[in-house]
């Protein structure tokens, strides 16, 4: 029993359609029940990658900052997190509250420092709009400061200077040198 060549043909055609639905349905079901997970394993120095960010530390004072980020990766070795697109808030001892945004930041876990940088704007309640480079907690003596220019305005006035500090326990906030102002 010969076959023609277009049974052949047409049986090759059958034979190879039916693998390739086979394989799209195989791919899309595996993909379907896969899980979605947030955190992830990574390969290299790092332990966890962590999507949706938050890390809050609360003083003695009834100070208290809350750090979120769109990201972070964690490497327990190092106890270092590397954020991006980070916002903080703070509350200092009297009720004063900051926010501060930027586009990337670092957090020591061990001894709860952190720097931000990259476009920091910093917003009090009072309507105070602080811009600098970059920005580091220390928090052995709870202070948020940088040494980079930082241009502050309100409704008022537009203060330059070099340097900010903001104090936690205090609630002080300081621009130490090279100040000018324009008032308003």
């Amino acid at each position: 029993m010969k076959l023609s060549k277009k049974s052949i043909i047409i049986s090759l055609v059958t034979t190879a359609t039916l693998i390739v639905f086979v394989s799209i349905f195989l791919s899309v079901r595996v993909n379907v029940n896969k899980p979605k997970t947030i955190f992830k394993a990574l390969q290299d120095s790092a332990d966890v990658q962590i999507k949706d960010f938050i890390y809050t530390e609360v003083g003695k004072a009834k100070s208290k900052w809350e750090v979120k980020a769109d990201s972070a990766v964690y490497d327990k070795k190092q106890n270092l997190a590397v954020l991006e697109l980070v916002r903080v808030k703070l509350i200092t001892p009297d009720g004063k509250v900051f926010t501060i945004n930027a586009e990337k930041g670092k957090i020591k876990t061990d001894k709860k420092t952190i720097e931000i940088n990259g476009n920091v704007i910093i917003k009090s309640d009072d309507g105070d709009i602080f811009s600098t480079d970059y920005l580091e907690y220390d928090d052995n003596k709870k202070k948020f400061y940088t040494n980079a220019p930082v241009t502050m305005k309100n409704k008022r006035m537009e203060i330059t200077g070099k340097g900010l500090t903001i104090f936690m326990n205090k609630g002080e906030l300081n621009i130490p040198s090279m100040v000018k102002a324009i008032i308003n």
